[in-house]
Order: C-alpha cells, then sequence, then structure tokens
C-alpha cells in the first residue's frame, strides 16, 4: 500500500482528501482537522518551512507521496506579508522536493492569470496580479525547471461546509441568510468554483494512476460570486432578496483580483476519463450532508 504524506490537512480541501483516500492508502499529515481525527496513522507535525524537520520527517516515514495542501492562500495577508507568502507557497515548495524523488502533487491556482479573458487553458500565458498569485506561479517554474516526477493541479475557489469550517464562502452565505442578514456579493468576479470532494477524487485518481504534468481542475459551472451566492439560496430555501450587488473596486481590497478568471478543464476530462460537476447538484449533496 502506498504510503502518501498529506501536508497542511487542515482545512476545507484537506478533510475532503484525508476521507478520500485514507481506505486506500497508509496516510501521514501534518495536521488533521476536528472532525476526522481517527483517520490519521501516524499523525505527526510537520512545519514545511523548516528544513531539518523536513528531513527528518522524510527519513523516518519515507513517503510514496507528497500532496502538498500546506499554502498561505490569504490573498490580502500575502500582499501585506510577501515575505510569508513566498515562503510558505514557494519556498517550502524547494524544500519539501530536495530529498524527495517520489511523486509530487502540488495544489496552485487560476490566480496565476490576471483575469482579462478567462477561463484560461493549462498553456496560457501567466500573468499575476498579487503577491498570492506571484508566489503560486513561482513554485509552478520550479517544478517545472526543477522537479522530474510531479503533477501540478491547478483550481479555482474551492468551497465545503461544516459546521467548523473557517474561510468557506458557502458557511458564510448560508449563517448569513439563515440569521436575516443582508450581505453584498460581487457580480464581476468570475470562476468554475470546485467541490473539495470532487477535488479529492481527483487527487486520489492522480496518485492511482501516478499522473504527472500540468492539469486544471474546476468545477464545470462558470459563473459569477453573485450567481454562486444566488444558487447556495436557493437550494438551502433561504431568502437571496438578501443578496445584494457590489462590485470587486468598492470592496476596496489590499490585493487586486483578477475578475474574468476561472480555468478551461476539458485537458483532465479527457486525459483522466472524467467528467466535472455540476454546481448546483453538489450544493444539493452538500445540503444532504448537512441535514443530516
Amino acid at each position: 500500500m502506498k504510503k502518501v504524506l498529506v501536508t497542511g490537512a487542515r482545512g476545507q480541501l484537506g478533510n475532503s482528501v484525508l476521507n478520500q483516500l485514507h481506505e486506500k492508502f497508509d496516510i501521514l499529515a501534518s495536521d488533521v482537522p476536528k472532525h476526522a481525527p481517527n483517520l490519521i496513522t501516524p499523525y505527526t507535525t510537520l512545519d514545511v518551512t523548516k528544513s531539518d524537520q523536513i528531513e527528518s520527517f522524510l527519513t523516518k516515514f519515507y513517503p510514496d507521496v507528497v500532496i502538498n495542501l500546506a499554502a498561505y492562500t490569504d490573498v490580502d495577508g500575502c500582499e501585506l506579508n510577501p515575505e510569508k507568502a513566498y515562503q510558505i507557497n514557494t519556498e517550502a515548495i524547494k524544500l519539501l522536493t530536495k530529498n524527495f524523488k517520489g511523486h509530487f502533487i502540488q495544489i496552485s491556482t487560476d490566480y496565476i492569470f490576471d483575469g482579462l479573458n478567462g477561463p484560461y487553458t493549462e498553456d496560457a500565458s501567466p500573468n499575476p496580479l498579487s503577491i498570492y498569485g506571484k508566489s503560486k506561479l513561482a513554485a509552478e517554474q520550479y517544478f517545472m525547471e526543477s522537479v522530474q516526477n510531479f503533477c501540478l493541479l491547478r483550481t479555482s475557489v474551492l468551497y465545503d461546509y461544516y459546521a467548523d469550517t473557517q474561510a468557506s464562502f458557502i458557511k458564510w452565505v448560508v449563517d448569513s441568510l439563515k440569521s436575516n442578514k443582508a450581505i453584498n456579493i460581487v457580480n464581476d468576479q468570475w470562476n468554475n468554483p470546485t467541490w473539495t470532494v470532487n477535488m479529492a477524487e481527483v487527487i486520489e485518481l492522480i496518485v492511482l494512476k501516478g499522473v504527472t504534468g500540468v492539469f486544471n481542475y474546476g468545477g464545470a459551472t462558470y459563473l459569477n460570486r453573485f450567481e454562486f451566492a444566488e444558487i447556495i439560496a436557493d437550494v438551502f430555501n433561504l431568502n437571496k432578496d438578501l443578496i445584494s450587488v457590489i462590485s470587486t473596486a468598492r470592496l476596496n481590497q489590499v490585493a487586486p483580483r483578477p475578475l474574468k478568471g476561472g480555468l478551461r478543464i476539458e485537458k483532465i476530462e479527457r486525459d483522466l476519463n472524467i467528467k466535472c460537476a455540476n454546481l448546483t447538484n453538489c450544493i444539493k449533496s452538500i445540503k444532504a450532508r448537512y441535514n443530516k
């Protein structure tokens, strides 16, 4: 059985990956979600910015596969703390791959593009607007220049909903509307949102088949954030009249956002023989789990 290290396992994607993979692989993890504490054997801590910790871990456990979910994804935080952004999103990659020759799966983002004419194919020219996007692009460039056995998996607007999920768009929309709280949502940022459960299924397939190369993966539905919020409200039977439109410019965010972003998914559908999921169906699945 393959031994798989999942870094940065606490979070929406980490939870889904652990749930998806734990029955088929020996899982090691550097962090564990609160609602999945029994999935990991053995459990360990691992700071991916510390070379001594990485070296000690790799020589102790010898994983066959690394799935790197450790990232600094706070876009405005990255803009305010560029050194931290590059340390976690770029330099940590170099430390993790330095003495590891197995299959390395790295998660990237559509924020490496400028959002002028998305959705983007795998071979579109990157032009990141933010420090977050630039730090993730720097990691991509390192892989392509210096790493052999890797799969670079770009995605767009990851989402899921658990009671203790942090930084969840769905949770924020649902909790706000259930509390009868009015919210403002931008209608000029376009993406194809990606359910973490579907993403975890694709990651499992990549591990099983030893897939390498660069792939885009996202949901089949391309829409703006306001439309995304309306679908959430409809599925959860909440009052969407509480949702108002606002432009990205009016938010005065620290970091610039790509507006017409998102990813073309034809390559991964063809090469891995999969069908990317419809957004409304995914939200319905989440609601069914939420109501249990």
